[in-house]
């Protein structure tokens, strides 16, 4: 009881500061003026609205059949609700266009939901359609609920640009629950396709974009900020494609969003060059079986936080396949708190590619692992190569800390597996032993100050061994050639047995050879 009295007293906190900030939002009008009479009288041409210094347009009940374009004056319309959202079983817009009619935009205007209103705009079969610097606000679900409850919404509609928007205030008094889930923007139907969102800014939100439709060939989300977003910022439901890019999650590092980020579930997803931080859930999640999923050039940081964040995780069950899994060149800087818990737990996949990220951890404990496989199911490829691990400044790296989870569960069969070139302080899986390595060394001159030539396999460092008797451990290797240091005053006679002993990352070694040596 206590606990249900404290939430209704948040709730109402919520509301009235939201109702508060709203106000000053729009200062009054010198007039209000009934939207529908204009939009009957504009038809399918375009409506122009006035100021909204001079005038607030508002709307007194749903309008349908909507067939103009609406284009705001220079310094912004305003359009506000003026009826309460009713109903539970379809969301009651404030503008309905009718379907069929095409070639149209809402350009500089803002909706106001005004904490009794659900929804602005609906579009249904619907082709070529703009909305453009524009805001929206205000949602509330006090007189009634529908799951898809949604700023904007298109329904089998295509050629669609959402584009320098502002989305703010909107629904984010509510919380995770299933029946709490409001949206900014929703596109559905699988008749739908040609979609572009960019340059909006979603602050303050519940969820910001809801896609879902198997027939979408183009899907451009890009240079978009999601601020303090309550559940998912993007979620994106049985998709064929979509290129996510460019796109700051928590802009300037002000805000933090408690939920995941990006939601997948279909086809190939490209996400690249995005900026995140403080994620807290998952940054990405994996929702359903899913072809190709490449993550590369993505800045993604946590810190300070109280739960464990996660770069990406298999969403609730990790029986959901990925195809193929392309985590590289990434800047990663996150918390690992807890210790009993992975940093990147990878669930079902056919090709694992972990390649030449930058990851910065605060710090790792003993027996603590960053990556784990959970899938349980046979692994075609696993190359985890060239990835550069280290603490944060003020944190340790336990040299007892694992690169890879090995037990409980243990690794799954993995038919093709690389694992080369990463610096980590800690310890390599036993896995690591079941890979080859070799060396094919140059001939040496005396007085050279490296030995030289080229490797394979898993090799990383090496030893001098000069007449049997053993010297020191050393050498780089990189992209398949090394050096050995061994500096500029060595006289080796011709007769000399002097070798070099090849090592993997567990000191298992791998190969022998002698050197030729010249004068």
């Amino acid at each position: 009881m206590k606990k249900s009295i404290v939430a209704s007293l948040i709730v109402a906190a919520s509301l009235i500061c939201m109702y508060l900030h709203m106000n000053t939002i729009h200062a009054q009008a010198a007039s209000e003026v009934d939207l529908k009479p204009l939009l009957e009288k504009a038809g399918s041409g375009t409506l122009v609205l006035k100021d909204k210094k001079d005038v607030t347009y508002v709307v007194n009940a749903p309008i349908t059949n909507v067939k103009s374009s609406i284009q705001g004056a220079p310094g912004g319309s305003y359009i506000k609700a003026n009826f309460k959202g009713y109903g539970n079983t379809k969301t009651p817009y404030l503008l309905s266009y009718q379907a069929g009619i095409n070639n149209k935009s809402v350009k500089n205007v803002t909706f106001n939901l005004a904490l009794i209103g659900r929804g602005a705009i609906h579009f249904e079969q619907n082709n070529a359609i703009t909305i453009e610097n524009s805001a929206f606000t205000g949602y509330s679900k006090q007189y009634g609920y529908y799951k898809t409850d949604s700023s904007i919404s298109f329904t089998d509609s295509q050629n669609i640009t959402i584009k320098n928007n502002r989305f703010f205030d909107n629904g984010y008094q509510y919380g995770r629950n299933t029946n709490d889930l409001n949206r900014s923007v929703t596109i559905q139907g699988n008749k739908g396709n040609q979609y572009e969102i960019s340059g909006n800014e979603f602050t303050r939100v519940n969820q910001a974009i809801v896609i879902q439709g198997d027939r979408i060939s183009r899907l451009n989300i890009h240079n978009n900020a999601f601020n303090n977003v309550v559940d998912n910022s993007i979620y994106l439901l049985k998709i064929p494609t979509a290129n996510i890019y460019n796109n700051d999650f928590n802009k300037g590092q002000k805000t933090s969003s408690p939920d995941e980020g990006i939601v997948l579930d279909g086809g190939y997803f490209k996400i690249t060059n995005n900026r995140v931080y403080n994620v807290l859930n998952k940054f990405i999640a994996i929702n359903g079986n899913t072809a190709r999923v490449d993550v590369t050039l993505n800045h993604i940081k946590n810190e300070k936080t109280k739960i464990r964040p996660a770069v990406i995780a298999w969403r609730n069950n990790r029986d959901y396949v990925v195809s193929q899994l392309n985590l590289s060149n990434n800047w990663i800087d996150t918390d690992t708190a807890p210790a009993n818990y992975d940093v990147i737990p990878i669930g079902k996949v056919a090709k694992l590619a972990i390649q030449n990220n930058q990851i910065t951890l605060n710090g790792l404990a003993n027996y603590q692992k960053i990556f784990s496989l959970l899938g349980q199911t046979a692994v075609d490829s696993v190359s985890i190569t060239g990835n550069n691990i280290i603490p944060r400044k003020g944190s340790t790296i336990s040299k007892n800390a694992l690169l890879m989870r090995e037990q409980l569960p243990t690794i799954p069969r993995i038919k093709q597996l690389a694992l080369v070139g990463n610096h980590f302080p800690g310890k390599y899986p036993a896995i690591l032993n079941t890979l080859k390595g070799s060396i094919t060394p140059n001939t040496y001159r005396n007085k050279s100050i490296y030995m030289t030539g080229r490797y394979t396999g898993t090799v990383v460092k090496a030893r001098l061994i000069v007449n049997g008797v053993p010297k020191n451990w050393g050498g780089k290797f990189e992209k398949g050639i090394f050096v050995y240091y061994v500096g500029a005053k060595t006289n080796f006679k011709l007769t000399d047995k002097v070798e070099l002993i090849a090592y993997n990352a567990n000191n298992k070694q791998l190969d022998r050879k002698r050197l030729k040596i010249i004068n």
